[in-house]
C-alpha cells in the first residue's frame, strides 16, 4: 500500500442512490448507489410511480449512462473496449420483469 492510500480515511457511511431520473410516463427512477466492494454488474434501478408506489426493478449495463428513458427505450452513452464514447439507444420491456437490451440486439 503506498503512503497516499494509507492516509485516505475509510468512510462511515455511502449515499443513499446513485441517481435520479424521470421517465415519459412520470415515474421515477433511482438508482442505488453501488459500492467498489459490490460484485453484481450494471445499475440496479428501483422505479416508482406518481403515487410513489414501487413499480419493480430495472438493471442496466455497466456501460450505459442514462440520458433519457421513454415509454419503451433507454437512451444513452455507452463506451467500448477501445474508451470510445457513443450514444445507443436501449429497448425497454416494461412489465414484471423489465429489462433494458440493446436495439438491434447487441
Amino acid at each position: 500500500m503506498t503512503a497516499v492510500a494509507a492516509n485516505v480515511p475509510l468512510v462511515d457511511a455511502f449515499p443513499a442512490f446513485g441517481a435520479v431520473v424521470g421517465d415519459a410516463l412520470d415515474h421515477l427512477w433511482v438508482a442505488e448507489f453501488k459500492r467498489p466492494a459490490d460484485e453484481y454488474e450494471g445499475t440496479v434501478w428501483t422505479v416508482f410511480d406518481g403515487e410513489g408506489r414501487m413499480l419493480g426493478l430495472v438493471q442496466t449495463p455497466e456501460i450505459l449512462t442514462v440520458f433519457e428513458i421513454g415509454e419503451d427505450y433507454i437512451l444513452g452513452e455507452g463506451t467500448d473496449d477501445l474508451a470510445v464514447e457513443y450514444v445507443k439507444m436501449w429497448g425497454l420491456v416494461r412489465g414484471v420483469e423489465a429489462e433494458a437490451v440493446p436495439e438491434g440486439g447487441d
